[in-house]
Parts: structure tokens; C-alpha cells; sequence
């Protein structure tokens, strides 16, 4: 089979899993500050199988398309779903085409959550809304408590899928 054929049908895929754990499958921390769901496993998986260009744009397009359907009163921000391709990029540069050992996972995630989701996305909240950047940053601090978590379960799925023969194939 055709690779950007395969591309676009696990991309595809995983940007139906990333729209249904993000809009879906979530719940908000005390304040509203922080959503804790599992889309973190489709971006990261996006990254791990595809490479970080493609992670970057399932997880755009994860943004983009979970945003029409299902918006939450909220409205499209590029500098939101600009947070998204760098989560992308990120799990891919860590994880494409490198063995997968825990401490990868870990570095992974944390990478993510100290520069897309600590780092990045209060900023894009504060522009977008007009809040206090420091109530959001505080907030958001929560999330360091799911880097070893977050780590984890994408190992225990990566190992699956690497016995499974599935990440081999790209």
C-alpha cells in the first residue's frame, strides 16, 4: 500500500480519537483552568508513528475539526491550535523512529506539558480572553502531577503497539 495512503488513514484515525477524548472524554480541574483528558495518547501516537510533521498536523486538524463540531461556546483561535502542532512536533521529535523505553515516554510528555501546556497555552488563553496569565499558569500547574501518569500509559500502549508489528511499518 501507498505510505501517504497509509498516512492519511492512521492520521485520519487518530484525529477521530483526539476529537473524541478532547471533547468528549475530559473534565476540568477546580477554577476551570486546566482539562485533563486522554488526547495527550492520539497527539502522542500521532507522533510516535507518523514523525513530528504529520503529528503536527493530526493534532491541527484534531483542533481544527473537534472545534466545528463541538466548540463548547468557545471560538477558533490559531494561537490555540498552533499549541496543538507544537505538541505534535514535540511527541515526534522524541519519539519517532527511537526505541520505547519509559523514560522516553516521560521526557516526552514532560516536554509537552512544560512548553505546550505550561509554557504556551496560558499565553494563548491570556490573548485570547484577556485573563491573568499568572492565575492560568498557577492553574495549570496540576499538570506536572500527569507527566509520570501520562508517561506510563503511553508506554504500556506504545510497547503494545510495537508488539503488534504496527509502529515497525512506518
Amino acid at each position: 500500500m501507498n505510505k501517504k495512503i497509509q498516512y492519511l488513514a492512521v492520521g485520519g484515525l487518530l484525529v477521530a480519537v483526539d476529537i473524541l477524548c478532547a471533547r468528549f472524554l475530559y473534565f476540568y480541574t477546580p477554577g476551570n483552568i486546566a482539562r485533563i483528558s486522554m488526547q495527550f495518547l492520539p497527539n502522542a501516537l500521532s507522533g510516535l508513528i507518523l514523525g513530528p510533521i504529520w503529528g503536527a498536523v493530526v493534532c491541527v486538524c484534531g483542533d481544527i475539526v473537534g472545534m466545528l463540531l463541538n466548540s463548547g461556546g468557545l471560538v477558533f483561535t490559531p494561537l490555540i491550535t498552533m499549541v496543538c502542532a507544537v505538541r505534535g512536533v514535540l511527541y515526534g521529535l522524541v519519539l519517532h523512529k527511537r526505541k520505547v523505553n519509559i523514560l522516553r515516554c516521560i521526557l516526552a510528555t514532560g516536554l509537552v506539558i512544560a512548553i505546550a501546556d505550561l509554557g504556551m497555552m496560558p499565553v494563548a488563553l491570556m490573548i485570547n480572553y484577556a485573563s491573568n496569565w499568572s492565575l492560568m499558569f498557577v492553574g495549570r500547574l496540576i499538570l506536572l502531577v500527569a507527566i509520570p501518569i501520562y508517561g506510563g500509559i503511553l508506554f504500556v500502549v506504545a510497547r503494545a503497539l510495537e508488539r503488534a508489528g504496527i509502529i515497525r511499518r512506518f
